[in-house]
């Protein structure tokens, strides 16, 4: 293959996605000293990346523009503008830009890298329960198998990373200022999720906080504005935890997180914010297994799950749930042992 001047990665969503293909900007920027890396996502999620060292631009286009924002990208970068193209998306979107843009029908060419969605293989665990991913890698290391033709047997390192600037980062400081939360244990808690179906009951993310803080340790609540689990929580609390779910960006939530010492979280973004800024995640997995490759990865991370035979029923927490006891896979995963848990690393 030539060598690396240009490089275009593509992903347009979801939040933890992007997170987990941090890593694949800064190894290919590692491995090909001098390579541009622009990255194509969409204006949802372009600050997730901003202030990243080693994206030279990030190009947002406006998912409900639909084929316009796709033929305006086309108007404006000629097809020969990269020398590789990796889709790490595989979406239709990206499919059909990949049709218009360079003329390939199924996206395979020698100036491009597609993503293996592993769709056949999480769809054989979901309907029939054999489990063909036992061995498959996590998501990051997935997205970093889009480079090994080009890397060879060097290892690449897939640790996530994210960049808050100064202002984000005055922002957090002033939080724990104006709060007191300086010196003190912070633990945050993630209750919300983007399907309902991924949720601990609220009313055990209720008893958690409550013993956190009889444990002596200061709790905040993280999440979007569109969750209702934080408020629900700070209502009903006997000491009111901070709620910062909806008050903060992307990357204000991760400048939050580095005055954080643990996350407990459903299997959500905030798993992945927490991780990439090296603070440690208790994952709560109910109808999602960490075979589909998102369990958290730093050493003192944990997931928390129980082992049932209708495990796992769902790739993101959609659906209606068969089991005779509903939602038994997040209600019978108990307050204490999750408590046990976060105390066990916040000690260490």
């Amino acid at each position: 293959m030539l060598p690396l001047n240009r490089v275009l990665i593509i992903r347009f969503s979801s939040l933890g996605d992007i997170i987990l293909l941090t890593p694949l900007f800064r190894e290919i920027h590692r491995h090909f000293p001098g390579v541009l890396i622009d990255f194509l996502t969409s204006t949802t999620f372009e600050s997730v990346c901003a202030n990243n060292p080693h994206i030279n631009q990030i190009i947002a286009l406006d998912r409900k523009e639909g084929i316009s924002a796709l033929n305006h990208f086309i108007s404006q970068y000629p097809k020969d503008h990269y020398d590789l193209v990796i889709d790490a998306h595989r979406s239709l979107r990206s499919r059909l830009l990949l049709m218009k843009w360079l003329g390939i029908f199924c996206g395979f060419s020698q100036k491009t890298v597609l993503m293996n969605k592993r769709s056949f293989k999480r769809n054989i665990l979901l309907q029939t329960g054999i489990n063909l991913m036992k061995n498959s890698v996590n998501q990051r290391e997935a997205y970093l198998n889009l480079i090994k033709p080009l890397t060879g047997t060097i290892e690449l390192a897939s640790s996530t990373e994210l960049f808050p600037d100064r202002n984000e980062k005055e922002r957090a400081a002033a939080i724990v200022t104006e709060h007191q939360l300086q010196g003190k244990k912070v633990v945050a808690l993630g209750p919300g999720a983007s399907f309902q179906g991924k949720c601990w009951p609220r009313e055990s993310f209720l008893e958690l906080c409550d013993s956190l803080q009889d444990n002596g340790y200061e709790v905040i609540l993280l999440g979007s504005k569109d969750e209702s689990e934080p408020s629900w929580i700070v209502e009903n609390s006997r000491k009111k935890p901070l709620n910062l779910a909806g008050k903060l960006s992307f990357k204000e939530t991760a400048a939050m997180l580095e005055h954080c010492h643990l996350v407990v979280s459903n299997d959500s973004a905030v798993v992945h914010f927490a991780e990439a800024m090296k603070v440690p995640a208790l994952a709560i997995f109910g109808p999602t297994v960490k075979e589909f490759g998102y369990a958290p990865f730093l050493d003192q991370s944990r997931t928390m799950e129980i082992d049932l035979k209708c495990r796992p029923c769902s790739r993101n927490g959609k659906g209606r749930c068969t089991n005779s006891i509903q939602r038994q896979c997040l209600s019978e995963i108990q307050v204490d042992t999750v408590l046990k848990a976060a105390l066990q690393i916040l000690a260490g």
